[in-house]
């Protein structure tokens, strides 16, 4: 840290950084995620339509879209430490908030802003930037681990969750993971996380400095946002990636924020549906890390082009549940394949952005891709909810991501080219 003298440690602090963001992404994507648990007792209590809840996440999702890249170029600036603490506790804010719902427009401000400007500032984007600043010949498998957490999160919280709000009421248990990430982990990250790993005294990979890579600048030292943009609108890469993580945004939010919806009106309890959630966050998670390190030496486009085409098989096993009688067995088929490919998905693409813009700027770069993911997921669900209002069913929304994945397979494949043949 500035003002103090470099430790001496007998490890390599990246991994550190790494078990950090793991947990980071754990809680926030959580946060995320579990609207779809709370969504269910809210109608239930409220009467409120599934469009119109979907409104508060698509709001969510846009504020994220929005603050993005303002948050990038902050994180280019002053580092990690300077932003993402305190993004984890305005997500502990949101949903310690979510105790005193009474009307719609608390949703909307509690879930949609609170959520939303917090996920931004502690969430995918910077999560995955903090990693080239960290790794160099491991980026891959580093950010595959970091990024998994989100799995983890979803494992273990999503079905603890549930229990709650069936034992205790969805108040209680808001506020009890509101307090969890507010109280609990927002200050972790405050004490442990560092910005580079000169702060410890230490290079890149861990290596002596005579082999390692040039170390990354110190905070302070970063592009404009302006800058940043001018120089990748060219870029076929950037526009490759762009469009890949709209489809992305497309589907994940979209499926998973119906998903215990959709489970239980095949006619499956809200207990199941939870433990099909949660059991896919730990799928998830080794997807992301087999495919983030496959990514290493398969090559980025053909680990995320893989990753696409299992995503594709899970979502169409979904859409086979309620015809062929709602089995149980094709619901957990479903939570393992789609949960490896969406878990693969977001690794994949963000080394791949990596490889192409890794460097000073890379915060802002990744906080660029991700108004493309925020535009996505603002609004795939709440047209899903209004299609499923009209026509009580989920197929065509879910037919159109199906398609949408089936660009990004093409994208991944054939319009994006590896760093080293770009050719800007």
């Amino acid at each position: 840290m500035p003002g103090r003298p470099p430790l001496t440690l007998p490890f390599y602090y990246g991994w550190v950084i790494v078990a950090l963001a793991f947990w980071t992404m754990a809680f926030t994507i959580t946060a995320r995620f579990s609207f779809a648990i709370y969504q269910v007792p809210l109608i239930a209590e409220f009467g409120w339509g599934r469009g119109a809840l979907g409104g508060a996440y698509a709001l969510m999702l846009a504020t994220y879209a929005l603050i993005c890249p303002f948050v990038g170029s902050l994180f280019d600036r002053k580092g990690p430490r300077s932003v993402v603490p305190w993004g984890s506790a305005l997500v502990g804010m949101g949903l310690a908030l979510g105790f005193f719902v009474s009307s719609l427009w608390h949703v909307y401000v509690f879930t949609g802003l609170f959520l939303g400007v917090g996920a931004a500032m502690s969430g995918f984007a910077l999560n995955s930037a903090m990693m080239p600043r960290w790794f160099q010949r491991k980026r891959g498998a580093a950010t595959g681990i970091a990024l998994s957490g989100s799995g983890i999160g979803i494992l273990l919280l999503i079905p603890a969750i549930e229990r709650l709000i069936a034992g205790a009421g969805w108040r209680a248990a808001y506020l009890a993971f509101g307090l969890l990430v507010l109280a609990g982990f927002a200050p972790v990250l405050w004490l442990l996380l560092r910005d580079r790993p000169e702060d410890v005294g230490q290079s890149l990979d861990g290596l002596p400095r005579r082999e390692g890579t040039p170390a990354p600048p110190a905070p302070g030292h970063s592009v404009p946002l302006r800058q940043v943009l001018a120089s990748v609108r060219r870029e076929r890469n950037f526009w490759a990636l762009a469009l890949i993580v709209f489809f992305i945004g497309v589907n994940n939010n979209t499926v998973l924020s119906q998903l215990a919806l959709y489970l239980t009106d095949a006619g499956f309890s809200t207990a199941f549906a939870a433990l099909i959630f949660g059991s896919m966050g730990a799928i998830r998670m080794i997807g992301s890390m087999t495919l983030g390190w496959a990514s290493d030496r398969l090559g980025r486009q053909q680990a995320q082009a893989i990753a696409v085409a299992i995503s594709v098989a899970g979502l169409a096993l979904l859409l086979l549940i309620p015809p062929m009688g709602s089995p149980a067995w094709l619901a957990w088929l479903f939570a393992l394949v789609y949960g490896i490919g969406t878990g693969a998905m977001g690794t994949c693409h963000s080394a791949m952005a990596a490889d192409s813009f890794g460097g000073r700027s890379f915060g802002a770069v990744m906080s660029l891709l991700e108004i493309a993911f925020g535009l996505g997921g603002a609004l795939g669900p709440p047209l899903a909810g209004l299609l499923f209002d009209r026509t009580g069913s989920y197929l065509i929304p879910f037919s159109f991501i199906l398609a949408g994945l089936g660009a990004s397979f093409f994208l991944a494949l054939f319009m994006y080219r590896p760093a080293g043949r770009e050719g800007n």
